[in-house]
């Protein structure tokens, strides 16, 4: 078995909650580009808030999945696929979780702009580590194109409910996936990381069966279900736990090193 390239996630599969990455993880992607390995990091993020923990990860001139798979690009800038929704369905989405008492964000290409504080501002900007801003009209503001949008709850046991309303209702029009315990998004239909990963190897011309993707959340699904090979942490979301072929440590024993030792990709 060869793998040509490692997919992985970032926030809980490489990096815990408070975003801190373990010694040991940085440790096992560094030994599988020794190995010829491409790393390429898959995460909900948007581009412009990933810069110190790329540079922690050392990664330079690999290509990343990121805004859940909107965006596959390059650290110097060069986009290579970009895919938005209409911004009158994030409006529409602020409208269906209006009753749940969620909180929304809507992320566009330079900012992120939400409609109010679901928890404090540290936990934002530890959530969404760039500029954020609160709308003073929706209405106004989400005009054109957005990247995708976010709705928040802090009461988990919420969180699927608002998953199923979101998906019978806008679901024909966005992808959308449970990411967090907290958070559900949505996305362009075909910027979802499975769709990204599948365009990107075929694009750098490595099959499918040449692919490791691991990932803890339910927005991972698609790129667990669609690389030859695949891990998840067993502290992860169940229905990614039970997508995945291999089920890794949990988070705090460093599923990442774990995984990789597994498939052979390092020692």
């Amino acid at each position: 078995m060869t793998i040509k390239l490692f997919a992985c996630d970032f926030d809980g599969t490489l990096a815990e909650r408070d975003s801190s990455i373990s010694p040991a993880a940085i440790a096992a992607l560094d030994a599988a580009r020794a190995a010829g390995v491409c790393v390429v990091i898959a995460t909900g993020r948007m581009p412009n808030t990933m810069s110190d923990y790329l540079d922690q990860l050392h990664v330079s001139d690999e290509p990343l999945i990121t805004a859940q798979g909107a965006f596959v690009s390059y650290r110097d800038g060069r986009i290579l696929r970009r895919r938005a929704l209409d911004a009158r369905l994030g409006r529409q989405a602020a409208e269906i979780v209006r009753p749940f008492g969620a909180s929304m964000a809507f992320y566009t290409d330079d900012e992120i702009i939400i409609d109010h504080y679901a928890a404090s501002v540290d936990d934002y900007e530890t959530w969404f580590g760039g500029p954020i801003r609160i709308a003073d009209d929706l209405a106004d503001e989400l005009q054109g194109e957005i990247i995708k949008f976010m709705a928040i709850h802090l009461q988990e046991s919420i969180v699927p409910e608002i998953l199923a309303a979101l998906q019978a209702q806008l679901g024909q029009y966005a992808h959308i996936s449970r990411s967090w315990h907290w958070f559900v998004e949505g996305s362009a239909p075909d910027a979802d990381k499975g769709t990204a990963l599948a365009w990107l190897c075929q694009h750098l011309g490595i099959a499918r069966h040449e692919v490791l993707a691991m990932g803890d959340g339910g927005n991972d699904i698609s790129m667990l279900q669609w690389a030859g090979h695949s891990a998840a942490p067993a502290d992860g979301d169940p229905a990614a736990v039970a997508a995945a072929r291999w089920v890794a440590p949990p988070l705090s024993e460093d599923p990442v090193p774990a995984a990789l030792r597994h498939f052979g990709v390092i020692r």
